[in-house]
């Protein structure tokens, strides 16, 4: 049984059901899509795309057209370094990523569904527990090593974000404006946390530097950024068939 969790609006998403529907291979997999909070936390849904085969996590962004079909065909996969892609996992999951920046640590987000996801495990024939092991033992240095990463992919998901609040109706100039430190440490608190649940001990103690970092980042890069995010989200919700999928699995008019 392989079960895909999706949100409409990812570009992963849409680039992983695109590929199956384009190859006949759509109904070999179960579309859940994860606009339900309850589906995320009850299932261990750490970032979206997620393809579940048996109960166990398969693989979650990054993962290409081409990989995901041969992940539905059950074809034995190759990550090569499975530290660098369980990094890569965290870089690509705007939850992971604010969970380390807020805690100014990867510990939290050391999992061995992540792990089981970023490396493939059911088809790489990789230990997800040893990948969390290899992780914790270099967390700080890690974590030093791709902090500027994580925090450039964090300004993307503050554009994107301004860019829903605003109905799509943000201006490079608003997205200057908003550039804060202040409202990037507000963003992320929201972020890395269910109400509450996931927050560091003392949520106050946030890192400055990374705050500035990030809000830094978004200033200087507001027309690109908010241009590629509106491209990406334009092209999701402008494609006619891909929308009729969605519309099929939640069973609603959009």
């Amino acid at each position: 049984m392989l079960r895909l969790y999706f949100h409409p609006s990812c570009a992963t998403s849409y680039e992983m059901i695109t590929s199956l529907m384009k190859t006949g291979m759509i109904e070999r997999v179960e579309l859940v899509p994860s606009v339900d909070p309850a589906i995320a936390l009850r299932h261990g849904v750490w970032s979206v795309p997620w393809l579940v085969i048996d109960g166990i996590p398969l693989a979650t962004d990054p993962v290409t057209a081409e990989e995901t079909i041969a992940l539905v065909s059950g074809e034995r996969v190759d990550v090569g370094d499975p530290v660098e892609a369980f990094m890569y996992a965290v870089l690509h999951s705007s939850f992971a990523s604010a969970v380390a920046v807020l805690h100014n640590s990867l510990k939290p987000v050391i999992n061995e569904d992540l792990a089981s996801a970023a490396i493939r495990a059911p088809l790489s024939g990789l230990s997800a527990r040893k990948v969390v092991e290899e992780v914790s033992a270099r967390s700080d240095e890690l974590l030093e090593e791709w902090r500027d990463r994580i925090r450039r992919a964090l300004a993307v998901s503050f554009v994107r974000e301004i860019y829903w609040a605003t109905g799509g109706q943000a201006t490079p100039s608003d997205v200057e404006t908003m550039a804060t430190s202040k409202a990037v440490g507000l963003w992320l608190i929201a972020k890395a946390s269910v109400g509450r649940s996931a927050l560091p001990i003392e949520p106050h103690r946030v890192r400055q530097e990374d705050l500035e970092a990030i809000a830094s980042f978004v200033a200087r890069s507001a027309r690109g950024l908010l241009n590629k995010v509106a491209e990406e989200q334009r092209t999701i919700y402008g494609d006619p068939q891909y929308m009729g999928i969605v519309r099929r699995v939640l069973g609603v008019s959009l």
